[in-house]
């Protein structure tokens, strides 16, 4: 028979294993979040996807020139774990651009370019 305090060390051990990021494959593993940006030639528009492992929350989506100047700002809330937006190819200057996105425990940039 086994002491109490075996016991409880088998059970935070179990426990600690199990919450770590390492010890899941599927969709809740810490760093799985992605941004995507489309931006197809001929197309009127740019398609941002972003992914996160748990509900987004608060987010802020800032787009930049190449020379770092911010030429979009817009500040929301995504209640799911996925947001997806459209935007107006015609905002934004031709050449290279970044997206950067950040929320609660969510901090990504992603490059694209506007042709």
């Amino acid at each position: 028979m086994r002491s109490p305090h075996t016991t409880l060390a088998v059970f935070l051990g179990v426990f600690l294993w199990s919450a770590s990021p390492a010890a899941s494959n599927g969709p809740g593993i810490e760093g799985s979040s992605t941004v995507q940006v489309e931006c197809v030639p001929g197309m009127g528009v740019i398609n941002v996807s972003i992914k996160h492992h748990r509900r987004i929350g608060n987010v802020q989506l800032v787009f930049r020139d190449a020379t770092g100047k911010t030429v979009y700002f817009e500040e929301g809330k995504a209640n799911t774990e996925e947001l997806v937006r459209r935007f107006d190819k015609g905002m934004f200057p031709k050449g290279a651009a970044t997206l950067h996105v950040q929320a609660r425990d969510l901090d990504i940039t992603q490059h694209f370019t506007v042709q």
